[in-house]
């Protein structure tokens, strides 16, 4: 038998000398024999199911001939005798695990680095290519010092452990030693071609040549043109003399330059759009995507092909761990491995993203449960959670107990969402508590077995059983149930792995998150559609057009990068690859893809978006420019200045949009069309998409100078909302901002807070402890004191017992903060609270008063004292509600003062009143207050009134800011209630972000909940409606019409 060796360009050269070498080798003194067996060798699965169609187009076809890898041959004649030894595959869990225990039982090289992540990646990627050297070889690496002997020692002691399991190298060795034997399975093989071998090992490189003594092997090596930095080494590789004429480079015949990855997906995706329905058309299957960067290519081709309705073939763009099923795994076994945990980032995620099931067996509200996890705060360890969900449940207990008697005036929609969020809490704490117990519960060491039995159960009552999943999926989801039943073989898998010692957590959750990086297999057929891979996959195929994308530098080839275990000097002792190597195979990679298709285009991004940094074409790239430019060279720097018939470059995303006449999908189509109409308005899509249709009007009634609907002008007005209750804060709501009284008021939107774990007690939180604790003391207090008479020191400690009390209460309910910073800020209040009753001493005795009401309820709520309402001049009334904190009487005349206690910086000041008592209505508490009482008490129009704000902490300086209602002040209040009315009424809304103060935000948005919904504009466009007639009444009252006058 013998061994033929002949070269040939990758590509239609290849194909055809492998055509040429079938016929031969099915040739008996020189007569063709169709049945004369015959085996070709492929380099890759892809290959080969190319080559099956390649023949089967030939005329009359061909038979008796099998196309398989090298791999496949050598378990078809070698694994027989592997097995009868009592050797198997390796798993590669078990792989994995097994360098690890050897690494850890070894001394500490790596110091307190664990084996684990990227380390044991490494230690793996060696194992690897220490499966490839004979004993000499290894023997080098054991004879250096430090790390190499050290790693050489490492992988003696993992062939020791795993001696009943075979490499790829004891396979080769066994199928050669097996061709030394009288096989059957040889005359089924028959002749062989061996067609593009890559890089082979020696043990590879032994079988084909022990292989060719039994039979007639003929090896067609390719040549990519590159003849110094490839061709010769893959020609050395078999002995074989350089040929005489080994072709050319191949180069691309189109250049584009596009601004970032996703333009340059989109920009191939319109050319194989456009060659479909060219004069002659370019089939999908005969076209190509190819990359050497896997992220971000992989997954935009696989999106932007989705988008555009073109079929594609190629390998997954999704992992194990990213379907439904591998996203609950991850999560699981991130609660049995994580000693803390978000809810909100650590479980939230995976269980919206699956099917889950409640205990019940149903559809789980996930979504809300989320949302209702995030409030209750279901942080740090999952012992926790319950305790956080009490917690909560409590704290919607008081706040609805709150709200049903006095409401809230800031937020009117929380009443019933309050009761909803206590129905809901009862289901989600049942269902976190089982999430809890399998973390709690979680072993500290058990047998991987125990572990894989334990999580599997726990998927099983999360996501149910296989048919049940598979209900839950639709018919267009079964990749979804072959991804469920690959994580159910993973974690089979995993329970295998009982003969190494046991497992922890930690480690159980590492092997199964590697197992979860697995690819999920290929995306339809080979041959449907455009093929999608890196440039690694295009050995051995052809096409008519290829795109390769990604050309640029440090991508396209990669750096350079050094081994940090074993030196450069010492792989090339070893005959281990270096970087060199690393290069070489790249180059080849890329000319292979080239030579892969008669029509080529390179393309590479000016930017990476990910990285924020601008980007350079590739060397290999700057080839093909140069030879487009009639080999006057282009350099990287001066790429922008290239002929166009060189380089296309395309400017933006609209840019192309214009310059393409065939889109890449529908959405570029309805974009293209309407974008170059004269008048977007009148387009067909206009009318046909009826929020495109409002964009449009939108964007261009927002630019007129008075204010329209889309300003917050309502054309039908907003009566009705005249006619429900009004607190002073939602007064002041539309007199500061009108837009946010409409969101708040009129939509009745309101942002739901996150709890979060805060370092201490909030303001809201503070200011509403000390109220009660106020509330609470002076509601119980007998006998209130005279002027000038002291409070007792047993009320004092009354005040304090009561203080301690609520304080402790509000820590158990998780609003304290960090107990250092509370003990603080307990402190503080308490101290507040004994100096308020030393300065109500003082205050009782300066104004002859004496305390009547605590908290006094009035308006449409329960436990009102009375209904108060305002007379508006154009007819009808506004009632108005809310509760006062204090009322006190003078006990020398018919004076009342009302007091709004205050527990954060002082405002509004005292000058702030004297200029005016409304502030431009945004102090609208004390007038509300002061008419309240009046009607309350029902007073005399003589009586006095005046009202206060008590700002009641040591911090503000207990300051005590009063505003007397005389006739003046009161007609002033009522008028600007009026103005507010009046505007409501007819639907006047429009967005006032305040003065600009060169801070983030204006003085308006700074605090404001619905600041993240407003336009980014604001500004702009209220000095744009500022100037609208029908806004001069409420510009003159907010101040803002003299702030404009003065900056004139």
């Amino acid at each position: 038998m013998s061994l033929t060796v002949s070269a040939h360009s990758y590509g239609r050269d290849a194909e055809r000398a492998l055509i040429e070498a079938i016929d031969r080798l099915k040739t008996e003194s020189g007569r063709p024999d169709p049945l004369a067996p015959v085996t070709v060798i492929v380099p890759t699965s892809l290959a080969g199911y190319h080559i099956r169609r390649l023949l089967g187009r030939r005329p009359g076809g061909v038979v008796n001939v099998q196309v398989k890898p090298l791999r496949a041959l050598l378990e078809l004649i070698g694994s027989a005798s592997l097995a009868n030894s009592g050797r198997r595959p390796m798993p590669e869990a078990l792989r994995a695990e097994t360098i690890r225990e050897v690494a850890r039982a070894g001394p500490p090289a790596f110091g307190d680095v664990p084996i684990d992540g990227p380390l044991l990646q490494h230690l793996v990627q060696r194992f690897d290519e220490f499966d490839e050297l004979d004993r000499s070889q290894l023997d080098v690496i054991a004879a250096q010092s430090g790390l190499p002997a050290y790693l050489a020692g490492l992988y003696d002691a993992f062939l020791e452990r795993t001696r009943d399991f075979y490499t790829n190298r004891d396979l080769a060795n066994s199928a050669t030693q097996a061709l030394g034997r009288e096989l059957v399975v040889l005359r089924d093989i028959g002749s062989v071609v061996v067609y593009l071998p890559g890089q082979l090992n020696p043990s590879q490189q032994e079988f084909l040549k022990e292989l060719a003594v039994q039979t007639r092997v003929e090896m067609l090596i390719g040549l990519t043109g590159d003849r110094e930095t490839v061709d010769e080494h893959s020609l050395a590789a078999w002995n074989h003399d350089a040929v005489s004429e080994p072709g050319e480079v191949p180069s691309a015949q189109r250049i584009v330059q596009s601004p970032d990855a996703e333009e340059e997906v989109r920009s191939a995706i319109r050319e194989i759009a456009a060659s479909l329905i060219a004069a002659e058309p370019t089939p999908l299957h005969r076209t190509a995507i190819l990359y050497r960067q896997n992220v971000p290519y992989h997954r935009v081709c696989a999106e932007q092909l989705d988008a555009a309705g073109i079929t594609w073939n190629g390998r997954n763009a999704q992992t194990l761990g990213q379907s439904i099923a591998g996203r609950t795994l991850s999560g699981l076994i991130g609660l049995m491995s994580e000693p803390t945990l978000s809810w909100a980032n650590d479980v939230a995620p995976w269980l919206a993203a699956a099917p889950v099931r409640d205990l019940n067996g149903e559809l789980a509200p996930v979504a809300r449960w989320n949302q209702l996890a995030r409030r209750a705060n279901l942080h740090r360890h999952p012992q926790d959670w319950q305790v956080r969900l009490s917690r909560y449940r409590a704290t919607c207990e008081v706040d609805l107990e709150r709200l049903r008697r006095v409401g809230d005036e800031t937020k009117p929609g929380r009443l019933p969402w309050v009761e909803a969020e206590i129905r809901e809490l009862e289901d989600l704490s049942d269902f976190a508590a089982q999430l809890a117990r399998f973390a709690v519960e979680t072993p500290e060491r058990a047998s991987w077995s125990t572990y894989a039995s334990r999580v599997q159960g726990q998927l099983q009552l999360l996501l149910g059983n296989r048919s049940g999943f598979a209900v839950q999926m639709s018919d267009e989801d079964d990749v979804e149930l072959a991804r469920w039943d690959d994580v159910q073989q993973l974690l089979t898998e995993l329970s295998w792995l009982d003969d190494l010692e046991e497992a922890t957590p930690d480690r159980f959750a590492s092997a199964a998150r590697r197992g979860l990086q697995r690819p999920t297999g290929h995306h339809r057929r080979f041959g449907d559609g455009v093929y999608v891979g890196p440039l690694s996959s295009a050995v051995g195929l052809q096409w008519d057009v290829v795109y390769i994308l990604g050309a640029a530098e440090k991508s396209l080839p990669q750096p350079r990068s050094d081994d940090p275990l074993l030196s450069e000097r010492l792989r090339v002792s070893a005959a281990l690859p270096v970087a060199a190597d690393q290069l070489r195979r790249e180059r080849a990679d890329y000319l292979i893809a080239l030579h892969s298709a008669d029509r080529r285009v390179l393309s590479y991004p000016r930017a990476d978006m990910r990285a924020q940094q601008a980007t350079l074409p590739g060397r290999w790239l700057l080839e093909s420019a140069t030879e487009l430019n009639a080999g006057e060279r282009i350099y990287a720097s001066k790429i922008d200045r290239a002929p166009s018939r060189v380089v296309s470059a395309i400017p933006s995303f609209e840019g192309a949009l214009l310059g393409s006449e065939t889109p890449a999908d529908l959405h570029e189509f309805d974009l293209r069309r309407i974008r170059l109409a004269p008048q977007p308005l009148n387009h067909y899509l206009a009318r046909e998409i009826q929020s495109l249709g409002r964009g449009l009007i939108q964007r261009r009634e927002r630019w007129r100078p008075l204010l329209t609907r889309w300003d917050g002008l309502i054309a039908e007005g907003a009566a009705a909302a005249v006619s429900v209750p009004h607190s002073p804060g939602a007064l002041q709501d539309w007199a500061t901002c009108p837009y946010r009284y409409f969101l708040g008021r009129v939509l009745r939107i309101e942002e739901r807070d996150d709890a979060r774990d805060e370092l201490q007690i909030s303001a809201l939180d503070k200011g509403s402890l000390m109220h009660d604790i106020l509330d609470q003391f002076f509601r119980q207090t007998e006998s209130h004191p005279s002027p000038g008479e002291r409070w007792p020191r047993s009320e004092r400690q009354r005040l304090e017992t009561i203080a301690i009390e609520m304080l402790d209460e509000a820590r158990q309910r998780g609003l304290t903060g960090h107990d250092l910073l509370w003990r603080r800020d307990r402190q503080e209040i308490l101290n507040d609270l004994e100096t308020l009753l030393a300065r109500d001493d003082e205050h009782r005795a300066r104004e002859h008063t004496r305390q009547v009401a605590s908290e006094l309820v009035f308006g449409r709520l329960p436990d009102s004292q009375a209904e108060v309402e305002l007379v508006l001049a154009e007819g009808g009334s506004l009632q108005l509600r809310g509760m006062i904190d204090r009322v006190d009487q003078s006990t020398t005349d018919d004076r009342f003062i009302v007091i709004d206690y205050k527990t954060g910086r002082e405002f509004p000041t005292a000058s702030d009143l004297r200029q005016d008592p409304l502030v431009g209505g945004r102090v609208l508490q004390l007038p509300v207050y002061a008419l309240a009482a009046r009607q309350v008490y029902d007073l005399d129009p003589t009586a006095t009134v005046s009202s206060a704000y008590w700002f009641i902490t040591n911090r503000a300086g207990f300051k005590y800011n009063r505003v007397d209602w005389d006739e003046e002040h009161t007609q002033q209040f009522e008028q600007a209630v009026n103005l507010i009315a009046r505007n409501i009424r007819v639907g006047r809304f429009p967005a006032n972000p305040g003065a600009d103060d060169h801070r983030e935000r204006t003085s308006n948005c700074r605090f404001c909940s619905f600041d993240p919904v407003c336009p980014v504009d604001r500004s702009a466009r209220w000095k744009q409606n500022r100037q609208d007639p029908r806004l001069a009444d409420y510009m003159a009252f907010s101040g803002e019409a003299s702030e404009e006058t003065d900056g004139a």
